[in-house]
């Protein structure tokens, strides 16, 4: 995907991974751990690496299309005490059956080319050679942390990632003649794109789809365990797509920054205890964090950036308005607080999309 504004190219890779929730502690620590040297391998000075996100689609797997078949006459005459069984099997499978499509996007910019190498040749190439070189050791990092990743997608599957997210409400198998027929297939690259839009207050409407987009405003404020995220993701039975945005923060620069912070705050403390101020709390876990992630960056962990959206899909505006309720909930139970982006549904649907369109602002922020 090609920005021409921001002069950016972006190779978006579907991924899958072991079943991370069933796995024990200590292997869940382990996997999580490997994805954090994925995320550092980035944060070098001069590097080309924009930012890079993971993009995860959570959908009801939807059996009805799968019950129905059961009951066509395609199927012949079968046996009701079987049937009956089988449908009861169904329906306490389908309640929390969750499909999850997930992929990882990675941005390289113009920027971030040095001078000399742009002195001696077009920037545009050197640009896609920058992608080609970060997309392998992508690749390359995702295997070592035990991810199954695929070959970047091509103009048609970013064609079919578009429309999915599009319209992930209606894009399910549906039967003919006796096969289930995904019609994701047949998408062509003058249908890929949003056919009819019409943007309101808290919340936009695409194609066929209303859906709401919020922000995390606050993540969890404690220790939580490897797997806190899962609940969220696959709870409540609605469809919904999170995005997040890491931005590679050089130590340099986080170096910079912490001395800059600690310095302010020091003069702020001397300042109330001239003034006979006493120092609250919120100071001193303020000058401990800073402290503790300096000591953390001379350990050799570097800093990110980061930055959560979060969309919910839905075919008619009144589902859209009780799940909401579902997917704030589910976050407030999570540790998380989630923000409606009032007025910006668009840009904040847009950015969503795993396409590298990061918002700026929140990653400055």
């Amino acid at each position: 995907m090609r920005d021409r504004h921001r002069h950016t190219l972006t190779a978006i890779v579907p991924v899958t991974g072991p079943q991370f929730v069933v796995e024990p502690r200590a292997e869940q620590e382990r996997l999580l751990g490997g994805w954090g040297d994925l995320l550092g391998q980035y944060a070098v000075e001069r590097g080309v690496v924009s930012h890079l996100s993971w993009s995860d689609l959570a959908r009801p797997s939807g059996m009805g299309d799968h019950i129905a078949w059961l009951g066509s006459k395609e199927r012949g005459t079968p046996n009701e005490t079987a049937t009956a069984s089988y449908r009861e099997l169904l329906d306490v499978g389908t309640a929390s059956a969750i499909n999850h499509e997930a992929v990882v996007a990675i941005t390289v910019a113009r920027e971030r080319l040095s001078r000399h190498r742009t002195a001696k040749g077009r920037p545009d190439e050197l640009l896609g050679r920058a992608l080609v070189t970060s997309v392998e050791a992508l690749l390359r990092g995702l295997r070592s942390a035990d991810l199954a990743a695929s070959d970047p997608l091509d103009p048609a599957g970013l064609q079919r990632l578009i429309r999915s997210r599009i319209d992930p409400v209606g894009a399910r198998p549906r039967p003919r003649k006796g096969r289930l027929v995904e019609r994701l297939a047949l998408v062509r690259s003058s249908t890929a794109g949003p056919l009819a839009l019409e943007v309101d207050w808290r919340h936009v409407r695409v194609d066929g789809a209303f859906h709401r987009t919020w922000w995390v405003g606050t993540w969890p404020r404690l220790a939580v365990p490897p797997a806190w995220l899962e609940p969220f993701l696959a709870g409540g039975g609605v469809t919904r797509s999170m995005t997040v945005y890491f931005q590679p923060v050089s130590t340099y620069q986080s170096r910079r920054r912490i001395e800059r912070d600690l310095v302010k705050l020091e003069s702020d403390a001397v300042t109330k205890e001239e003034k006979g101020r006493r120092i609250d709390a919120r100071h001193r876990r303020a000058t401990q964090a800073l402290l503790d992630r300096e000591e953390e960056l001379v350990a050799g962990y570097p800093e990110m950036g980061y930055a959560g959206l979060v969309t919910l899909s839905a075919r008619t505006l009144d589902d859209l308005d009780e799940h909401s309720e579902i997917i704030e909930q589910l976050a407030r139970e999570n540790g998380m607080d989630l923000r409606v982006l009032d007025a910006r549904q668009d840009l904040g649907w847009a950015a969503a999309l795993p396409l590298g369109l990061a918002p700026a602002t929140l990653l400055a922020s």
